[in-house]
């Protein structure tokens, strides 16, 4: 192709109309399944469209065309690196237009990124509702992002999972904490006064709601990471809000979501499951909350604002907590044995105490408990609710360490360490 292109470059130079009369020998190639004759005069128009001298493209349009077109070709080749590059392209030349985005959907699911394919989808349809082709991509990453087979998420249980499987058991404590909402100066400083050796060999479990924002997260667990060997993170109903100054960045609170995943691979955070010494595994269970939890009334509330700023590409009240579980099942699956400790934002139990009235439909799911049985956890972890709790109910301990606003918890609230390394615990550790 770049030969072509030269060759082009120095015979023809450039001329918008010829390019058009080239893309249109192209689509003509494109209906008779001339795929490499398609490329070709695709290659040559890209070759002719003058290029801009200053930062207005009077030509972005025609190149975003002829770049998603090409890659079109590719992708019915299954060429996906050439694809991807030119999807890419045609993004960059014109990024409000819908067939470039979706081409880089398309590109960016034929190559295992399902992740970041389903967040080009959505945001056609933020750009288009209607366009046919969003929808149906959309739809294709829903079915196959609870695989987790994507290129990522293979790279992240390949370098993480069993990166401390032979680590001598009784190296590492485990402590856990929920709700630190680190957007609080108080609670930001209070992160910071963790001792910054003490707990180097430590393990900390954060059962979500630690801030509204990606960029507040990302300081918080970067703040949390110096302090702990390793830190695991579920995100709560506050991380995948879809706040004013997020306006833009992400289409809606899945692909919210997933950008929280590629943050944690940055930062070395694990979201997933992993051994943390030997025999001792930590299980992250994302969750949503559903009405049915409130046992007196188990019907959403038509009137109720809860979440209000969270938005969904499937039903918030009958499907977002079952998409939840259906993302956790694939991590159900793994060769746990020993010590297993899950952990998960909203709580897995109606027995367990909770806030109640309007507020009990938005608490938890019953659901997530059978999931944290079926990985035979000994110790549950979880956040949401108020009320700090520390109890065993059928052979499972169930425990709450809520952190809070400024005013909920004291100036040097200490650290709970709920594994010795060996053993269940329930032991507070001064922070300094």
């Amino acid at each position: 192709m770049e030969a072509l292109s030269d060759v082009t470059q120095k015979c023809r130079g450039q001329d918008a109309d010829a390019a058009h009369v080239e893309k249109e020998k192209g689509n003509v190639a494109t209906r008779d399944r001339d795929h490499g004759g398609a490329i070709a005069h695709y290659t040559v128009a890209i070759a002719l469209v003058p290029r801009a001298d200053g930062e207005s493209d009077p030509h972005a349009l025609l190149n975003s065309v002829l770049y998603s077109n090409r890659s079109g070709e590719f992708c019915r080749l299954k060429q996906w690196t050439l694809a991807l590059a030119d999807a890419r392209q045609a993004v960059a030349a014109k990024v409000d237009f819908v067939k470039a985005r979706n081409r880089l959907g398309v590109a960016l699911l034929g190559s295992g990124s399902a992740e970041q394919a389903y967040s080009e989808f959505a945001r056609s349809l933020v750009m288009d509702g209607t366009d046919q082709r969003a929808v149906r991509g959309r739809q294709a990453c829903l079915g196959i992002l609870p695989t987790w087979r994507s290129a990522k998420a293979r790279k992240r249980l390949q370098n993480r999972f069993g990166f401390d499987l032979l680590r001598p058991q009784g190296s590492s404590r485990v402590f856990a904490i929920s709700d630190v909402f680190f957007d609080q100066r108080a609670n930001e400083e209070w992160a910071h006064s963790i001792d910054d050796f003490r707990f180097q060999e430590d393990v900390l479990i954060v059962a979500g709601n630690m801030c509204h924002t990606r960029n507040a997260l990302i300081r918080a667990l970067t703040t949390f990471k110096s302090k702990f060997r390793r830190v695991f993170y579920v995100p709560g109903n506050a991380e995948l809000a879809m706040i004013s100054s997020e306006t833009g960045k992400y289409s809606d609170s899945l692909a919210k979501l997933y950008s929280l995943y590629d943050a944690c691979d940055d930062l070395g955070i694990d979201m997933f499951p992993a051994a943390v010494s030997k025999g001792v595994f930590i299980v992250p269970l994302l969750s949503w909350y559903t009405a049915s939890f409130d046992v007196r009334d188990p019907f959403p509330d038509p009137n109720s604002t809860t979440d209000q700023n969270c938005k969904w590409p499937l039903d918030p009240h009958a499907q977002v907590w079952k998409y939840m579980l259906k993302l956790n099942e694939a991590h159900l699956r793994h060769p746990y044995h020993g010590t297993v400790i899950t952990f998960s934002h909203f709580l897995p139990r109606q027995s367990l105490p909770h806030e109640t009235g309007r507020m009990a439909k938005t608490m938890g799911c019953e659901e997530l408990d059978e999931q944290i049985r079926a990985v035979r956890s000994r110790l549950h972890i979880y956040g949401h609710s108020k009320r700090r709790t520390d109890e065993m109910d059928d052979g499972v301990k169930y425990l709450n360490r809520y952190h809070g606003l400024e005013d909920e918890h004291e100036d040097n609230c200490p650290l709970l360490c709920v594994f010795d390394g060996k053993n269940m615990v329930s032991r507070e550790v001064p922070i300094g």
